[in-house]
């Protein structure tokens, strides 16, 4: 029996904030190859098709901006009314067996949807509010907390990417852990590897006698950059022959723009902003390390993406990152906020070339082992049937 699923994402390419998007892009392309009907809802943006098939996979995009927003959550509210009605429109035409919804942002229409359907209801949740922002502090955040426990609540299933994010949501939203289900996120390794470093390329961002180290990531607090930019700082009195490759944007880019040139190291920064997939693997592969310190990391799947083009990593022992680098095997691992470890560790790796390339070759291996979207995707589809089969056998209790 084929499966037919509505997967809501407010992010799909190419509207992409974070990784939410690379996740549901390739995660629908591989259902799609293993059986599954696959219909993605997400936003659109000026100039985009509403309705296209992405390598088999039907995609619908809402206009986000249709009705008058006064802030983020009645923004979040009105595009999920819009998701609700493009659905039953779908529903009429195709049906679904079920309905995936990925974090708050699309829970309310997720939740419409089951009991207007009378079909399950699965949830991705890939972050929570509490663990993003370190508590509730404010009424917006209070407001996001609550649809994210709402969102679960009403999951028949709760789909996280790590066992920290087990514990964290289990703990958070109180959700009993027979309702959770671990699946990590995975990457496209065939991709990767068909991008091929351009003649020139490296010459782009840094000089022949550069060695490059690199962070990739959202420019916010969580994500670290702050730290790699002051253990770089440090690490250019051991060696000045280094370069810092800072790709992403985020609203910390013009703190720390303003805190490379005060310390007087703004030549030996590139700040790229935000890159394609092809430009950033490029990067990755013509880098010698890569600085990874999140402060808060549910799963890390940049970590993989360098991993994947056998590059060194420096990541924290936090989160999704603890889980994945097995210490000097395949990564290294650092205490969370320790700038001192963090220029300890790259001096060791940056001076014992042997040491840095097992490292990333095992890396790679790690990746190839467990990390591909093909396993992911068959886990996935695990857990459609599973929910399938109890849902055939259940008595529907509606709230209406």
């Amino acid at each position: 029996m084929v499966i037919h699923v509505l997967m809501l994402s407010w992010e799909y390419p190419p509207h992409m904030v974070g990784g939410l998007g690379r996740h549901v892009y390739h995660i629908t392309r591989h259902l799609v190859s293993d059986g599954v009907d696959t219909t993605v809802m997400s936003i659109s943006l000026p100039g985009v098709l509403p309705f296209e098939e992405v390598d088999g996979v039907h995609v619908r995009r809402v206009d986000p901006f249709r009705f008058r927003s006064t802030g983020f959550i009645t923004w979040v509210l009105n595009f999920n009314e819009e998701m609700i009605e493009e659905a039953l429109r779908l529903y009429d035409e195709w049906g679904f067996d079920l309905i995936h919804v990925h974090d708050w942002l699309t829970g309310p229409a997720g939740i419409v949807l089951k009991h207007v359907l009378r079909k399950p209801l699965i949830a991705t949740i890939h972050a929570t509010e509490v663990g993003r922002r370190g508590g509730i502090h404010n009424e917006e955040q209070f407001i996001i907390h609550s649809w994210e426990w709402r969102t679960t609540y009403e999951a028949w299933k709760v789909i996280v990417c790590s066992n920290y994010m087990l514990n964290e949501v289990s703990m958070v939203h109180g959700i009993p852990k027979d309702k959770l289900i671990m699946i990590p996120n995975g990457i496209d390794i065939s991709y990767i590897d068909s991008v091929k470093v351009r003649p020139g390329f490296r010459d782009l961002y840094a000089m022949p006698n550069e060695r490059i180290i690199v962070f990739v990531g959202r420019l916010v607090h969580e994500k670290g950059p702050d730290l790699v930019l002051a253990a770089f700082k440090e690490l250019l009195k051991w060696d000045w022959n280094l370069k810092l490759l800072i790709v992403g944007d985020g609203p910390m880019r013009e703190y720390l723009m303003g805190l490379a040139h005060d310390w007087g190291i703004w030549n030996k920064v590139y700040f790229t902003g935000r890159v394609d997939d092809e430009t950033l693997y490029s990067i990755l592969k013509v880098s010698d390390l890569a600085i990874l310190p999140s402060r808060y990391e549910p799963f890390g799947i940049t970590i993989l993406e360098a991993m994947a083009t056998e590059l060194a990593v420096i990541t924290t022992r936090i989160g999704g990152p603890d889980e994945i680098v097995r210490d000097w095997y395949n990564g290294v691992k650092v205490t969370p906020n320790n700038v001192d470890e963090i220029i300890n560790v790259a001096k060791i790796l940056l001076s014992n070339d042997e040491l840095r390339r097992s490292i990333a070759r095992n890396a790679r291996e790690s990746v190839l082992k467990w990390y591909t979207w093909d396993r992911i995707a068959r886990w996935t589809k695990k857990v459609y049937q599973d929910v399938l089969e109890e849902y055939e056998n259940a008595k529907w209790v509606s709230m209406w």
